[in-house]
């Protein structure tokens, strides 16, 4: 049997396997079947929220942490550590589904695939690159005292090029000199 390329990303990263409630407020993700990304990766975390909505979609994430999910109907267990209620709640809140079927999803059930272990995929907001900083990998862009550079260099770039203008534009002539020293 052969055995089937992964599929690059070609327009731009990729995303979680699954959809989020509110990708503004969501820091886990249950997947059922496992995932392909890895700890310390940048994906896209998504909702199905309508345009309308005028909320923001899609955001830019690094995973935290990946955690091996598993459960005996009754007690839920992250990298066999025992979850709070709370835990699971938030788990269910941020995955969109209902608590009791992170109970039901345990070795034995039809929909159960040993091959793949359910997983819990944490992450945090990161910000992106302007289309510029893009182009350098992951470079620090820090001028003295931890000012940002590009910020750093644009207001005292634009604040001289203005004064240069204003002196400029509100010049005076110069005042007639007469041939004559006093």
């Amino acid at each position: 049997m052969a055995r089937r390329k992964k599929a690059k990303w070609m327009n731009g990263p990729a995303r979680l396997p699954s959809y989020v409630r509110n990708v503004n407020s969501a820091q886990c993700l249950f997947c059922p079947y496992g995932t392909d990304v890895k700890m310390g990766d940048r994906v896209l975390a998504w909702d199905e929220k309508t345009v309308f909505g005028r909320e923001q979609r899609e955001r830019l994430v690094e995973i935290t942490a990946i955690k091996v999910f598993r459960t005996n109907g009754r007690v839920v267990t992250l990298d066999f550590v025992v979850a709070s209620e709370e835990e699971v709640a938030r788990i269910a809140e941020d995955s969109e589904i209902a608590a009791h079927m992170l109970l039901t999803h345990r070795n034995g059930t039809s929909t159960y695939d040993t091959r793949n272990p359910p997983v819990v995929v944490y992450f945090r907001t990161c910000e992106q690159k302007d289309a510029v900083l893009e182009l350098v990998p992951d470079a620090d862009v820090r001028a003295a005292d931890s000012v940002p550079l590009r910020n750093h260099h644009y207001a005292t770039s634009v604040g001289r090029l203005a004064g240069w203008l204003l002196g400029w534009t509100r010049r005076q002539p110069p005042a007639p000199r007469s041939k004559y020293p006093d």
